[in-house]
C-alpha cells in the first residue's frame, strides 16, 4: 500500500526475488514492513534485509520466534496507530496463538486479515486437504480453526470488543492471506463468522 506520506507499506511479505525488489523500488521507497501475525514470518527478515531503511513492525511472538532483540516496534495492545490517515487498526487480544493485527485500508475500503478469516472454497482437494485440513475446519470461508477450541480463549471480552470495532468499519472486501479476496457481501460474511465471539 502507498501511505499518505508517499512511502510504501508492506503487509505480510511473501517470497522475495531480485525482480520483485526492482518492481517495489520502482514504486517508491519502502517505509514500513509489517509482520502482523506470528505464523507469517518465513520471508519477513529477507524483506527487512532488502529494504533496511524500512521500519519493522511485528506481532508479539515474532521477536522470540526470530530471535529479534532490537530494531522493531511491537504491534500489541499498546501500539499507537501511526498510520491513522491510511489505516484503522485493531489488535485481536484473545488471538494469542497468532497475535494478529487487523487493518482497514481506508482508501480502498479493504479489510486486511491474515489467519482470522480464511477462504478455502477453491482449495485443491489433495489428500492433506481432504483428510487432515478439511476435518480440522480449514474449509469454505471460515475463521481460523484454533479459535473454535475454547482453551485458546483468555480474554473473551477484549476479543469481542475488538471484533465489534472491526464490524463498525466500512469495508467492501476482505483481503485474506489464505484464499481469494472476499468481495461478495464482505461485511455480512465478517458478521456471520464473528457472531459466535461477540
Amino acid at each position: 500500500m502507498r501511505l499518505a506520506q508517499d512511502g510504501l507499506w508492506i503487509h505480510s511479505p511473501t517470497t522475495i526475488s531480485d525482480s520483485l525488489i526492482d518492481e517495489v523500488n520502482a514504486l517508491g521507497e519502502v517505509a514500513c514492513t509489517i509482520g502482523q501475525n506470528n505464523a507469517h514470518t518465513l520471508f519477513l527478515m529477507e524483506w527487512h534485509s532488502a529494504f533496511p531503511q524500512a521500519e519493522l513492525y511485528v506481532s508479539g511472538g515474532i521477536p522470540e520466534n526470530l530471535k529479534l532483540t532490537t530494531g522493531f516496534t511491537p504491534l500489541d495492545a499498546d501500539f499507537d496507530n501511526i498510520w491513522e490517515d491510511d489505516f484503522a487498526w485493531v489488535f485481536l487480544p484473545d488471538f494469542s496463538f497468532f497475535d494478529e493485527s487487523v487493518f482497514l485500508h481506508r482508501k480502498s475500503s479493504s479489510l486486511l486479515v491474515t489467519d482470522y478469516i480464511q477462504d478455502h472454497t477453491d482449495a485443491e482437494q489433495t489428500l492433506m486437504q481432504r483428510f487432515v485440513m478439511g476435518p480440522l475446519g480449514f474449509k469454505g470461508i471460515c475463521t481460523a480453526p484454533p479459535l473454535k477450541l475454547g482453551f485458546f480463549h483468555k480474554d473473551k471480552a477484549g476479543f469481542s470488543e475488538a471484533l465489534t470495532r472491526v464490524g463498525q468499519w466500512e469495508f467492501e472486501r476482505i483481503i485474506v492471506t489464505h484464499g481469494d479476496i472476499i468481495e461478495a457481501d464482505a461485511k455480512a460474511t465478517f458478521s456471520r463468522l464473528s457472531s459466535r465471539f461477540t
